[in-house]
C-alpha cells in the first residue's frame, strides 16, 4: 500500500541517481476485489505509456508480485528476469488463478523466464519447473559465471524477499541474497522495462524502500 510513496521518498535521499527524465505518473487505482479490472487499468497505463513515447523506460514500484503479470501482458518482453525468493509458479494458490504466487506460471506462456536467487519451491513448483522448457533457475554465482543467453526486449523484476531478511523488512523472510550480490547481476543485464515489488514498511525512513532506490539507481546507470 506504502510502497510507491516510500520510494519517491527514498529517491529524493538517494545521492547521485543517473540525470534522467522522469516522469511519475502517479499510483494506479486498483479495483477493490477484482484482479481482471485492476490488471486492465495496469495495461492500459502501461500501452499509453509506450505509445506516448515508445523510448520510454517503464518502471513501476508496488507490494503485490502479481502487478506484474499485467504489465508483461502489455510489454510482451521476449525475457523476464526474476530476482526473487519465491519461484511463483503455482498454477492456483489458496483457490485463486491470479496471486502473487501464480504469477509466473502464467507469464511464462509469454516470455523465457529466467529466475534467479530462488530460495523456497514448493514441490508443486518444482515439478513445474522440471518440465518448463521456459523458465530457466539459477542462482546468483551461476548466473555470473554462466551468464545465459539473454533475448531482449528484457523486463526486469525484482522481488524485495530475494534480499536476506537484516536488509529488508518483507512480507516473507526467505531471501538469502545480499545488495552485493543483486548489484553484480545488475550489472550484467539491460532491461528495456522493470518493477518491484513488496515493499511492505509502513513507516520512514524505510530500509526496504532506500535498498529499491538505490537497485533503480543501479538499473538507470546501465540504460
Amino acid at each position: 500500500m506504502h510502497g510507491p510513496a516510500l520510494v519517491r521518498h527514498a529517491l529524493k535521499n538517494v545521492e547521485n541517481v543517473p540525470d534522467r527524465k522522469f516522469c511519475d505518473i502517479g499510483d494506479i487505482e486498483i479495483v477493490p476485489g477484482s484482479y481482471e479490472l485492476t490488471a486492465k487499468r495496469i495495461r492500459e497505463t502501461v500501452k499509453e505509456i509506450k505509445e506516448a513515447n515508445s523510448a520510454a523506460f517503464p518502471m513501476a514500484v508496488g507490494g503485490e508480485h502479481l502487478i506484474t503479470l499485467p504489465i508483461i501482458e502489455a510489454l510482451r518482453p521476449k525475457t523476464i528476469i526474476q530476482m526473487d525468493a519465491h519461484s511463483d509458479t503455482r498454477e492456483n494458490y489458496l483457490g485463486r488463478k491470479y496471486s502473487h504466487a501464480t504469477w509466473a506460471f502464467y507469464a511464462s506462456e509469454i516470455s523465457k523466464i529466467i529466475q534467479i536467487g530462488l530460495n523456497a519451491v514448493s514441490e508443486e513448483e518444482k515439478k513445474f519447473l522440471a518440465r518448463s522448457k521456459n523458465i530457466q533457475t539459477l542462482s546468483v554465482a551461476d548466473f555470473l559465471k554462466f551468464k545465459p543467453n539473454i533475448e531482449k526486449p528484457v523486463h526486469l523484476t525484482i522481488d524485495m524477499d530475494v534480499f536476506d531478511p537484516s536488509y529488508v523488512e518483507a512480507g516473507f523472510p526467505e531471501g538469502n541474497a545480499k545488495p552485493d550480490d543483486v548489484f553484480a547481476v545488475l550489472g550484467r543485464i539491460v532491461p528495456q522495462s522493470m518493477d518491484i515489488v513488496e515493499i511492505n514498511d509502513d513507516r520512514l525512513p524505510s530500509k526496504t524502500a532506500f535498498l529499491a532506490a538505490e537497485l533503480i539507481k543501479r538499473v538507470l546507470q546501465n540504460v
